[in-house]
């Protein structure tokens, strides 16, 4: 036994080392910064504790601008970043404001800039036309502001028309807002297209879903749930013609593959989902995704993490998929484009730059957009007020990074900056 863990070992370092050897270096262009302690107006929130008891007094005077879980093109050069459920968990985060917001970027290049960001406003998630058919926080309000107690939101994209799809990982559901954050219709579940399901009638559920909430199983019978915990859909894209939604869970419904997780795929003009169009293959069954965005019509960006930070860290990555590459379970091929802990900074524009050398080592880095064939824009969710990244009683502050790629990315027509 401890003959085969050994060699089981070696076997996984080397490929481990493998891995990290053949990591293509990325440059580091363009860096910026939005510090921890940024609020935007609103009630105080963090008033309650992780089992939904009230603090003894708010935690902050406003609504915390962190937890950055989606990136999508703004107007005037500004970007739109989605936070997602606040605080961590679904009963602390009763007061915070589902949002998401718009920022100026001002990276510092080698050609000038300060490094800052500024938020320009926010649009706040709202159901004032009772479209959610279960009882949000905000139940009996006029306006129905949604929580972070409501649903926990993680991806996003904005369509042809201007209204936002946003994937959510409590259900795991997906919303339909309009460019003011008023919900339009209700969530769409997830129908499982596992074998011997019907998507009809079975559906993917976390032990969030409110309707399983709801119906908590006796002591001793097995949960119905067939998703873990926080592991919707963390990331989602949009195809180059704006006709379909690529929604990408985050962890392994029950019944698959240990370590694969499912791409949805979802029509827009009927609004249904069409089937699975991939499973993505992890790296280690413990990793997690962090965002998914499109190159072309077959091409994607994942982003996938382990579940540490600071030197702790091993696996940061930025893989290329193709779902035209696929084997007959419906594994797509991968190809590692970023190591995000081994960047080359030869112009010094991040302060933590060692020897040329910048690293990106928190716990979750869930965002990625592509500006153009050679340029990516990455950044990290904060966890507000989490540590961890850039030291341990440091808070992490919301870090952007512009890289540029080894090899150029073969983007359709749409895709890239406007």
């Amino acid at each position: 036994m401890r003959l085969w863990l050994a060699v089981f070992t070696t076997v996984a370092l080397t490929l481990v080392s493998s891995t990290l050897a053949q990591a293509p270096t990325v440059e580091l262009v363009g860096y910026a910064e939005l510090p921890a302690d940024t609020f935007d107006e609103g009630p105080v929130s963090g008033e309650f504790t992780g089992a939904g008891g009230k603090e003894a007094a708010a935690r902050f005077e406003g609504q915390p601008v962190q937890g950055f879980s989606g990136i999508q093109f703004g107007e005037d050069g500004s970007y739109w970043l989605l936070s997602d459920n606040g605080f961590g968990s679904k009963y602390n985060s009763i007061d915070y404001q589902l949002r998401i917001n718009n920022l100026m970027l001002n990276p510092k290049t080698a050609e000038g800039g300060d490094a800052t960001v500024t938020l320009n406003n926010a649009i706040i998630l709202s159901d004032p036309d009772k479209h959610i058919p279960f009882y949000i926080v905000n139940e009996f309000t006029r306006e129905r502001i949604l929580t972070g107690f409501d649903f926990d939101i993680e991806s996003f994209v904005i369509a042809d028309d201007g209204t936002l799809w946003i994937g959510d990982e409590f259900g795991p559901f997906l919303l339909h807002v309009d460019a003011t954050g008023k919900v339009l219709e209700p969530p769409f579940p997830t129908p499982d297209f596992g074998e011997g399901k019907n998507p009809e009638e079975d559906f993917v559920q976390s032990p969030q879903n409110p309707a399983l909430m709801a119906n908590v199983p006796n002591p001793g019978e097995p949960s119905p749930a067939t998703l873990k915990r926080s592991q919707g859909f963390e990331g989602m894209a949009i195809s180059p013609d704006k006709t379909k939604l690529y929604p990408m869970l985050e962890g392994t419904v029950v019944g698959d593959s240990e370590g694969t997780v499912r791409i949805y795929e979802f029509d827009l003009a009927t609004k249904t989902y069409t089937g699975i169009v991939g499973r993505y293959p992890f790296e280690d069954p413990a990793n997690a995704i962090g965002d998914f965005a499109v190159i072309n019509d077959n091409e994607f960006l994942v982003i996938e993490r382990d579940g540490v930070s600071g030197a702790d860290a091993i696996t940061k990555h930025v893989y290329k998929i193709d779902l035209s590459q696929q084997d007959d379970n419906g594994i797509v091929q991968k190809e590692l484009v970023a190591d995000l802990l081994q960047i080359s900074d030869p112009n010094d524009l991040a302060p933590s730059t060692q020897e040329g050398v910048f690293s990106f080592p928190f716990v979750t880095i869930e965002d990625v957009l592509v500006l153009d064939e050679n340029t990516i824009l990455i950044a990290n969710d904060n966890n507000y007020p989490g540590t961890g990244g850039r030291g341990e009683e440091v808070k992490d502050n919301n870090e952007f990074i512009w890289l540029r790629l080894t090899t150029p990315l073969e983007l359709a027509r749409g895709v890239g900056q406007p």
